[in-house]
């Protein structure tokens, strides 16, 4: 009969091994964080419109007449909207139609899409986002014109866009809206999500 010797006996023995759990971690990991990002994109993002009250000290002038006709005046919320359309223009009291088309077919955008180039005629057509030349921002600026003449010491607007509307077009809405010459217009720009 043979006889082990201690040291063949040790070779047979393992230890048990623990299960390698990192590669599990490293993938719940990747999936936590693929739902943390594309659960933003489900969000509703809104805008409210919030006034930190306004404190006046009656000893240093404040109060009386001056307050009362401040709260007198109406915002005016300017709103100008991107769309495939073209631009629409509104305000407190409603959509801003387009003037030069009569009265019955005011339900169309403000400044509507030029026409003249076949490419803006294609998107029309496709109601597909419009190149950055078939915008009229000249006659945007003409009205934002119109509108500071009635309301002198409003600053803010508020401008939204229809999805996929090419950066630059409203770059462009925003730079014919701000200024005119070295006439201030609506500088205090507010980007707002679309409004469905």
């Amino acid at each position: 009969m043979a006889v082990r010797k201690p040291s063949e006996r040790s070779k047979s023995y393992q230890e048990p091994i623990g299960l390698n759990i990192t590669p599990y971690l490293d993938i719940v990991t990747s999936i936590m964080l693929f739902i943390m990002v594309t659960s933003t994109g489900l969000a509703q993002i809104g805008m409210i419109n919030v006034n930190a009250p306004s404190y006046s000290d009656p000893l240093e002038g404040g109060g009386g007449q001056e307050d009362d006709e401040k709260k007198d005046e109406k915002q005016l919320n300017l709103t100008v909207g991107i769309t495939y359309d073209g631009l629409f223009i509104a305000g407190v009291g409603g959509v801003l139609g387009d003037a030069s088309a009569p009265e019955e077919e005011r339900k169309g955008p403000t400044v509507p899409l030029l026409t003249a180039d076949a490419d803006c005629r294609e998107a029309m057509a496709k109601k597909a986002p419009p190149p950055a030349k078939c915008y009229d921002y000249k006659r945007l600026t003409r009205e934002m014109i119109k509108i500071k003449d009635e309301f002198p010491k409003e600053t803010k607007i508020i401008i939204y866009a229809q999805p996929d509307v090419p950066y630059e077009i409203l770059v462009n809405v925003m730079d014919a809206t701000r200024q005119t010459g070295d006439r201030s217009l609506f500088y205090d720009v507010i980007l707002s999500p679309e409004i469905s």
